[in-house]
């Protein structure tokens, strides 16, 4: 028999699922459950995961704060004025946010009628108009710097900062350093960044012009937000150096343990899910294998019969080969489809974004077709053996 066209194998492999349209149903129900399987649980795991790492983000577990090192003589060694803008070029940073000195021993208190020695764990720092953002902050009450504000006295407070002082509106004025200043937002908890909590900012130009600082150390602490979330050793080593290439003394720490709960989290939820929706795959190819054995058995008079017309035993294993590819195909298609729907639906409850990994939407077809082919190889080498004469006994 000549060789099969493309078109006469695929019509060939069509022959079997369109006589058998239950038991093709049925067969690609299997693999339909497992591709299903796969995409929902990965997509509702990436989903969780997402979320989770937002929640931590925004606790701070992918900050890292760059400062001044001390050196051997216990003196702090100044950061050059370049450290953020190097910081910026290094792989997987995505904001940088500068906060500028102003003298020690600047207090912060609700009127000049406080005692100065009393301590209230307030500070005050200048910060430009863009620190806000780089660190992912929010106002809770009144408004951050602007291009007019940046240059008044005016201050902007941290949540503990108001707390202590007894402020919950923007409007009222606080005395810092020897001067008033007119309150004109309160900010949202920062999570574990607890100094911008605890600290009264000030417009980074009027800082300059009105508050005195060393004209060689300005920077007090740089605020470094990673795109990916690491925050490992590496990580602050390359900081560390893009920060002050001419000095070892730089102090790089992150926000808290939560960096560490954020690296369990991102590598442990998708192997989870990939293990749970791999034994549903199992499943479903085996219900493929079993079909293509009946299907075998069923169809012995016809396999006798295309061999003593002069078929190869090639062209036979090749047509239950496709057959099972095409079960494979359709169920994969139609998992991948449930499953999506299934992300969907779960993700609106919970009140989630939907986050379904492309790898996966594309993918899971693919394996299907896979399962198809590694289901249907025993079957089609199986049918491929049968001898003219011994199949032909069974019509």
């Amino acid at each position: 028999m000549p060789r099969l066209s493309v078109a006469d194998s695929i019509r060939t492999a069509l022959i079997g699922p369109r006589s058998r349209k239950m038991r093709t149903a049925l067969s690609a129900l299997g693999v339909a459950v497992g591709i299903a399987a796969l995409t929902a649980i990965t997509g509702i795991a990436a989903s969780n995961q997402a979320e989770l790492l937002a929640k931590l983000d925004a606790l701070g577990a992918n900050m890292i704060v760059v400062q001044p090192g001390y050196g051997p003589d216990n003196k702090p060694v100044a950061l050059p004025e370049t450290a953020a803008g190097m910081i910026e070029r290094v792989t997987g940073v995505e904001q940088v946010g500068v906060l500028e000195k102003v003298p020690d021993g600047i207090g912060v208190y609700r009127n000049d009628l406080m005692p100065k020695s009393q301590g209230n764990g307030l500070t005050a720092a200048a910060a430009s108009p863009d620190f806000l953002a780089s660190v992912e902050g929010s106002v809770a009450k009144g408004s951050w710097f602007d291009e007019t504000d940046r240059s008044l006295p005016v201050t902007v407070l941290g949540s503990a900062a108001a707390a202590r002082m007894g402020i919950t509106e923007p409007g009222v004025r606080v005395w810092i350093g020897e001067q008033w200043y007119t309150v004109i937002g309160i900010l949202d908890s920062a999570g574990l960044a607890e100094s911008i909590d605890a600290s009264a900012f000030l417009g980074d130009r009027w800082a300059a012009e009105h508050v005195s600082a060393a004209e060689d150390d300005t920077i007090a602490s740089i605020y470094v937000r990673m795109a990916d979330g690491g925050t490992g050793e590496k990580v602050r080593d390359a900081i560390a150096r893009a920060a002050n290439p001419s000095s070892p003394y730089v102090q790089v720490t992150g926000l808290g343990d939560l960096a560490g709960a954020r690296d369990t989290a991102d590598d442990s939820l998708p192997g989870l899910a990939v293990g749970l929706a791999a034994i549903a795959l199992l499943v479903g190819g085996i219900g493929i294998a079993n079909t293509m054995v009946v299907a075998v058995l069923e169809r012995r008079g016809e396999i006798g019969l295309r061999r003593a017309l002069g078929a190869r035993s090639g062209q036979i294993a090749g047509q239950f080969v496709a057959e099972a590819i095409v079960l494979g195909g359709l169920g994969g298609i139609a998992g991948v489809i449930c499953g999506a729907l299934g992300v969907v639906a779960y993700a609106s409850i919970q009140g989630q974004a939907v986050t379904i990994p492309v790898v996966v939407l594309v993918g899971g077809p693919v394996v299907a077709l896979v399962v198809g082919v590694i289901a249907g190889l025993y079957p089609a080498i199986s049918a491929a053996r049968l001898s003219p004469t011994a199949a032909l006994r069974t019509v």
